[in-house]
C-alpha cells in the first residue's frame, strides 16, 4: 500500500493516520448525546462534518507529499501572503458567530484561515533562516551616526522584518478574537527563531517584547483577567458555576475515570459541557476510558511528534529540517495546552488538541503540514534520483521535439 502511494515514511503516514481515526470516534462518542437531545438523530453533525474532512484532508496531504519539496520552498512565501490575506478578508467578509469573527463562508462549510497561518508561519520562518547567513557584529567605532545607522542599525531593523510580519499576523488572530490561535502561532514562531540560530540578545527581546505583549492582551479584556486571577480558587461555591465552570466540569470528569474508565457512553461531561467535542474532548476522554485512553491519545500524538523530530536529523535540505522541527514544534506546544488546560494545569484559553477535536479546518491544515513533512523527509540519494529522472524525461522530451 505504501509503495502504491509512495510515501517516504510510510510510518508517519499510518501514525496520523491512525490518530484522525481515533479523533474521529471520539468526536462522535462526545458528541451524540447532545445530538440526539436537540432532536438530530443519534449521528452527531460535527462527526459527519469531520468524517468528510477527514477524507478530504487524506487526499490533499498525498498530494502534498509528492510535491518536491524544493517546489515547497518556493511557495513558502506566497502562501504565507495568502495566510495574511485570508486574515484580511476574514476582517472584511468574515462570518460571526459567539461574538467572534474567525470564519470565511465558503457555502457548504466555514474555512478558519488562522488554522492554516499556524503553518504558513513555520514554512515562512523556514525559508527566511534556510538562507539567512550569519549576523556578524560590529565592534569598530563609527565617526557620524550615520555611517552607524547604515552599517547596524538598518540591516538589524532589514533582519527583523520577518518578526514583525508574524507578529502582525498573531495581531490579527487575536482581534478575531482568538486568544488561544494567536497565543500557539505565537509561540511556535518563537520556537523557529530558536530553532533558526537567532541570537541570545534577540531572544532577550523577544521574549520581553512577548510577555508584555501578552500582559497588554490579557488586560484589554476583562473576562481574561478575571479567568486568570479566579483560577486557583475555581471551586469556590462563587465561582464553580461561573468562570470555573468548564475548567471544574472537565477535572470532575477526569477525576471520576481513574484508570479504566466508566465505560463507553457512560459518561456525564458530554451531556453539560459546551465544548464536548472541541476544547474539551479530553474530558470525555479521562471520563469513559480513564487514564489508560488519556495515555493512549497522549501516546499517539508524542510518537507523531517525536517521528517528526526524527525525521528532521535525516532530512537532507535545511528547509526540510525546519520545517520538520517546526512542525513537531506545532503538535507538541498544542497537544500540552490543551491537556494542560482539560486538566485544569491553565485557564482555559480555547485551544483544541490535534486531530482530536473536531475542526475541519484543522484537520486540513494538519494533513497539508503532513504532506510537506514526507517531502521534507525524502532521502537525499531518492532526491538526487528523482533529479535525474527529470532531467532524463526532460532530455528524451527534447531529442524527440528535434527528431520531429
Amino acid at each position: 500500500m505504501t509503495k502504491r502511494l509512495s510515501l517516504p515514511d510510510p510510518i508517519l503516514f499510518f501514525l496520523a493516520l491512525a490518530t484522525t481515526i481515533v479523533g474521529l470516534f471520539l468526536i462522535f462518542d462526545a458528541g451524540y448525546a447532545r445530538s440526539i437531545a436537540s432532536g438530530d438523530g443519534p449521528i452527531p453533525r460535527e462527526f459527519k462534518m469531520q468524517v468528510l474532512f477527514a477524507v478530504a484532508s487524506l487526499g490533499i496531504g498525498l498530494l502534498c507529499a509528492r510535491i518536491p519539496i524544493d517546489l515547497w520552498k518556493r511557495l513558502a512565501v506566497p502562501g504565507f501572503g495568502l495566510c495574511v490575506a485570508l486574515l484580511l478578508a476574514v476582517k472584511v467578509i468574515g462570518v460571526e458567530m459567539n461574538g467572534a469573527k474567525r470564519w470565511l463562508d465558503l457555502g457548504p462549510f466555514n474555512l478558519q484561515p488562522s488554522e492554516f497561518a499556524k503553518f504558513g508561519v513555520i514554512a515562512y520562518l523556514a525559508f527566511v533562516f534556510c538562507q539567512r547567513k550569519p549576523w556578524v557584529e560590529r565592534t569598530k567605532r563609527f565617526k557620524h551616526w550615520a555611517q552607524w545607522l547604515d552599517a547596524v542599525a538598518v540591516p538589524k531593523v532589514v533582519r527583523a522584518w520577518p518578526a514583525l510580519l508574524v507578529l502582525f499576523v498573531v495581531v490579527m488572530i487575536e482581534f478575531e478574537p482568538d486568544l488561544g490561535t494567536a497565543a500557539v502561532v505565537a509561540a511556535v514562531a518563537y520556537a523557529m527563531f530558536w530553532l533558526g540560530g537567532v541570537s541570545w540578545k534577540s531572544m532577550l527581546a523577544i521574549t520581553v517584547i512577548g510577555l508584555s505583549g501578552v500582559a497588554a492582551l490579557t488586560i484589554k479584556e476583562p473576562y481574561r483577567v478575571d479567568r486568570i486571577l479566579n483560577h486557583s480558587q475555581r471551586w469556590q461555591p462563587d465561582h464553580v458555576d461561573d468562570v470555573g465552570y468548564q475548567t471544574t466540569q472537565s477535572e470532575a470528569a477526569m477525576a471520576s475515570g481513574r484508570l479504566l474508565g466508566v465505560g463507553i457512553g457512560s459518561g456525564r461531561a458530554k451531556h453539560i459541557m459546551p465544548a464536548a467535542t472541541t476544547d474539551f474532548i479530553m474530558a470525555t476522554v479521562g471520563e469513559e476510558f480513564g487514564l489508560l485512553g488519556s495515555l493512549t491519545v497522549i501516546g499517539l500524538l508524542a510518537a507523531l511528534t517525536l517521528r517528526l523530530i526524527i525525521l528532521a536529523r535525516r532530512s537532507p535540505s535545511r528547509f526540510g529540517q525546519l520545517i520538520l522541527l517546526g512542525t513537531a514544534a506545532w503538535f507538541g506546544i498544542q497537544s500540552c495546552t490543551n491537556i494542560l488546560m482539560a486538566n485544569g494545569t491553565v485557564p482555559p484559553i480555547g485551544i483544541p488538541i490535534p486531530f482530536i477535536s473536531s475542526g475541519g479546518s484543522s484537520l486540513i491544515a494538519l494533513w497539508i503540514a503532513l504532506g510537506v513533512c514526507q517531502a521534507a523527509a525524502v532521502p537525499k540519494l531518492k532526491m538526487e534520483e528523482a533529479h535525474e529522472t527529470g532531467r532524463d524525461r526532460w532530455g528524451d522530451r527534447r531529442s524527440r521535439l528535434s527528431r520531429a
